[in-house]
């Protein structure tokens, strides 16, 4: 993780947990738009073409996943207190998109999350659980290695003079940092982790040209986003306005 910018620990969760994760998010998802979960062609709902759902943020799915020991465990270690505070982000869902066109996500193409003009030091480690496995046919998501390290950032202090005035979020899918990118595999129930300093972005895979008839049908990818930090880093106003947007879903 600090070498790299990266890890993919194997095996957070298991299986169980895995299947009990996927149901809760369905029961929302069914609740919400009448989607049957082995049927594709209730898969129509409203969703937008990077296949963010901030509306299961609340989800009980999602906070089955964060409440898991094993990633809990794995941001103790980061940051050496079990006093943490956790993300109340969104899920990422793509449909199979080689079964309708229109389905075919378009993602945000690399970027980072943290501006290393003003915010050079490690201050955010994002996470992520999949649920479903990361393939090249389904894509995921992509890293620069290495790109989290001082030199690194140097060089792209150099090469994007212009984001010195921009906020955290830096867009920069340029064709060099493509080239470097390396997408993550990873099986149900890892957690992968990313200093928010390094570059980083989604992936659209080559799809399933020739999908089996046999089995349960399934979306293209399933992962729900989760970050943790110490409690100690957040003001009592920070912690307060978090409560209420708990309360308020």
């Amino acid at each position: 993780l600090r070498g790299h910018g990266f890890v993919v620990i194997r095996g957070v969760a298991t299986p169980e947990q895995v299947h009990a994760a996927k149901d809760l998010l369905w029961d929302a998802i069914g609740q919400r738009f009448g989607a049957i979960c082995d049927d594709p062609n209730t898969w129509n709902f409203r969703l937008n073409q990077a296949g963010l759902a901030p509306w299961l943020g609340q989800s009980a799915g999602a906070w089955e996943v964060r409440g898991w020991p094993g990633v809990k465990q794995a941001f103790a270690s980061i940051w050496d207190t079990e006093d943490l505070i956790v993300s109340m982000d969104c899920v990422l869902l793509w449909r199979p998109w080689w079964l309708q066109s229109q389905w075919r996500p378009v993602t945000e193409g690399l970027h980072l999350d943290q501006n290393p003009f003003s915010k050079p030091a490690l201050e955010s480690i994002q996470g992520m659980v999949p649920l479903l496995p990361v393939t090249d046919a389904s894509g995921g998501l992509r890293v620069v290695p290495g790109s989290n390290l001082d030199e690194a950032k140097a060089e792209f202090k150099r090469t994007h003079p212009h984001m010195k005035s921009s906020g955290d979020w830096c867009p920069c899918d340029d064709e060099e940092l493509q080239q470097k990118a390396l997408l993550l595999h990873a099986a149900t129930g890892d957690l992968i982790l990313w200093d928010a300093r390094t570059v980083h972005g989604g992936l659209v895979g080559t799809g399933m040209s020739n999908q089996s008839n046999e089995g349960p049908a399934q979306l293209a990818r399933l992962s729900v986003t989760v970050s943790m930090t110490p409690r100690a880093w957040a003001s009592d106003q920070v912690l307060e306005r978090r409560r209420k947007g708990f309360r308020k879903g």
